[in-house]
This record gives structure tokens, C-alpha cells and sequence, in this order.
């Protein structure tokens, strides 16, 4: 089998592990070969090209497809959850999972979700200081909405969006002034680093929540024992994931510093201030997107009410 993922060639490491515990589950009988992101076809192209059996299997984020499914928004609201905990009981739990899954194999036809997986924290990479978001006024970034919304409605910004692998030339040249990414071990192996002066905390998605996808025929033709063993080895592939950046966070931020990175804790004003917008926009934009994004919305007060975090 083939599978493109939609991250930069630095973290392929993550996928040749998912590989190798299929290839030694089924003892050989599947073989992945991986592929980075536009490798074969871009990151937007991935999904037809999945569902058109042109490559066998993908992985993406429901956020990167959120023109089309706009359920993927979901994965982009910041500062709803406090830790990974919380956001795997809002996709495994909750049904947030599930919701999405459906959205994307209506939109997506001929494909099929085998998992989704607790990953990265979500952060924001500058090449300029910052110690508020006043600081971010008049800023491009390379970022999504709702946060960009939300920062273009409190400071005034300019959002756009790249591809991982033009990421480093962009904010070495001056393109973008920063960038919506992963926690700190991501941007550290992805080179960032070197081209940036502040990293902000807190973590303002606690964790992405991407998935493996296959082919829809290729998927039937599989006998039952190959269908689980593909389907669970994206949960070990996950526990591999979020292992490996919560060991090597501390690190990485060591590794920041070192490069004379800034790491900046924004005040907890300016925080507040981006989650009760981005409440609004869930309850007011998210849920008259679609049927499936009200379903996410109400999942989300949910949570946060059984969390603690509203009334």
C-alpha cells in the first residue's frame, strides 16, 4: 500500500512507525510505503485521490479540509480545553469522533476513517517579539480561523495559509510573521526554531486530533483480521505520538531558549479574552455551519460544563 500523510518530510518518522507495526502484525502481508506531504499530491488533493484509489491510504487533520468540512473548524478553537485528557473524552467519549467521521466520508466518498489519535499540543510561533497579543497587531500569520478571526476582531491581523514545507522559507524571508503549530518538540523538528524570537504560551490547542483514512474498496476487500489490525495499530501509532512529544517538550523548549527564542506566556486577560470569542463563535458561526457542526458545538458545552469550565 501507498500512504501520503499531510505533514512536513522532518516528522515521517511517526508514519514509519505506524507502518512497521502493520507489516509485523500481519506478518507481512501488508507493506506501507510512506510518503510526505506532496510527495504524490498536495495535502487538499489527498482525500479525492484516497477516494479515487490513486494512493491507498492517508492521514490527515479534519482541520485541513474544513473548506469542505466545515465540521474540521472544530479542531482550531482555542483555549477550550485544559489538557489531552479532556480533548480524547471529547473524541472518543463525547462523540466528537463520530461526528466528524461522518461529515468527512459523506463529503470524501470512497473513504473510510479507521481512527482518529490524541497528538500535538497547538502553539504560536513568532518571528518578531511578543509578549500580548496587542504585540500581534498588523501580524501575517499562517493560521486558521477561528483564532484567526478572533485575533483579526481583538488586534487587527492578516491570516493566510501554506503548506508545512514552505513554512521556514516564509518566516525567514519576512512572508509571514508567525505561525499556528504544533507544541514545542514539533516546531524544534521542523527548524522553526531558528528562524523565530518568540514562542507563546499557554498551548492554545490542547491537542490536534488527526486520523487515518483508507480507500473504501481496498477497505472491503480486506479480510476482518487485516480491517482490526490496520484500525488498531492507529491507536498504538497514537500512543507512540503522544509519548514522544510529551517526552521531548521540556527539551525541546531547552533547545528554544539555547537559539535565543523567547518563550512567552501570554496574560491571563488576553487568554480570556480569545476563549469567551471563541465561545460566541461556536454558539453563533460553528453551529449554523452545518447539522454535524451544531452536534460538535453542543458536544463542546457539554464538555466544558461536565469540565468545570462554564456553568
Amino acid at each position: 500500500m501507498r500512504m501520503q500523510h499531510g505533514w512536513g518530510a522532518a516528522e515521517n518518522h511517526f508514519f514509519l512507525q505506524y507502518a512497521d507495526i502493520i507489516r509485523e502484525m500481519t506478518d507481512g502481508r501488508i507493506d506501507i510505503t510512506v510518503f510526505s506531504d506532496g510527495e504524490i499530491v498536495t495535502i487538499e488533493e489527498l482525500p479525492d485521490a484516497v477516494a479515487g484509489g490513486m494512493i491507498d491510504m492517508g492521514h490527515t487533520h479534519p482541520s485541513f479540509h474544513s473548506d469542505v468540512v466545515p465540521e474540521g473548524f472544530f479542531e482550531y478553537v482555542p483555549y477550550l480545553w485544559e489538557n489531552v485528557d479532556q480533548v480524547m473524552a471529547v473524541l472518543y467519549r463525547y462523540g466528537g469522533g463520530d461526528t466528524f467521521k461522518e461529515a468527512f466520508e459523506e463529503t470524501f466518498v470512497g473513504t473510510h476513517i479507521l481512527a482518529f489519535q490524541p497528538d500535538d499540543y497547538g502553539a504560536l510561533l513568532f518571528a518578531t517579539e511578543i509578549t500580548s497579543i496587542a504585540d500581534m497587531a498588523g501580524a501575517t500569520l499562517n493560521i486558521y480561523d477561528p483564532l484567526a478571526s478572533i485575533l483579526d476582531e481583538l488586534v487587527g491581523i492578516s491570516a493566510t495559509y501554506m503548506s508545512p514545507e514552505e513554512l521556514y522559507t516564509a518566516m525567514a524571508l519576512g512572508v509571514i510573521d508567525g505561525m499556528e503549530w504544533g507544541g514545542a518538540k514539533c516546531m524544534v523538528d521542523m527548524g522553526f526554531h531558528e528562524v523565530a524570537k518568540t514562542f507563546v504560551m499557554p498551548y492554545h490547542v490542547i491537542a490536534w486530533t488527526p486520523f487515518y483514512f483508507i480507500n473504501m474498496d481496498l477497505w472491503n476487500e480486506l479480510p476482518s483480521d487485516l480491517q482490526a489490525i490496520l484500525r488498531e495499530g492507529v491507536y498504538a501509532n497514537g500512543i507512540y505520538m503522544r509519548s514522544f512529544y510529551a517526552a521531548e517538550e521540556e527539551k525541546s523548549l531547552k533547545i528554544m531558549r539555547e537559539a535565543g527564542v523567547t518563550i512567552t506566556h501570554l496574560p491571563e486577560e488576553d487568554v480570556e479574552a480569545i476563549l469567551q470569542l471563541a465561545l460566541r463563535w461556536l454558539e453563533e458561526d460553528f453551529t449554523a455551519m452545518s447539522p454535524g457542526c451544531a452536534r460538535l458545538a453542543d458536544i463542546a458545552f457539554e464538555a466544558l460544563r461536565d469540565f468545570g469550565r462554564i456553568d
